[in-house]
């Protein structure tokens, strides 16, 4: 809950786009902004659920080897990208 609260993305979301929406809606009429914010909110938390629902499905494929070798790759790519940044970065401070 403190996370969530804490997070700017929401905030960042409402005062730039959201709330502009909202105002242009209830200009428009009051039916158009309850229908933005219901189907905002529909769809954010159907995305959510469909989320939850599509790991739980696919809770065999998290246990198996493809996965577990495909993680190992990604490990190692991400090692490898951070070594090239790095060097990169003490490339450029040595200029």
């Amino acid at each position: 809950l403190i996370t969530n609260m804490l997070n700017p993305h929401p905030y960042l979301f409402w005062f730039s786009v959201g709330g502009p929406i909202i105002l242009k809606g209830y200009n428009a009429s009051l039916s158009a902004m309850i229908l933005f914010i219901f189907s905002f909110y529909f769809c954010l938390v159907g995305s959510k659920i469909l989320v939850v629902f599509s790991v739980d499905k696919s809770n065999k494929f998290f246990k198996g080897n493809i996965y577990f070798y495909t993680i190992k790759f990604l490990g190692i790519l991400l090692l490898i990208f951070a070594a090239v940044y790095f060097k990169d970065s003490v490339n450029y401070l040595s200029q």
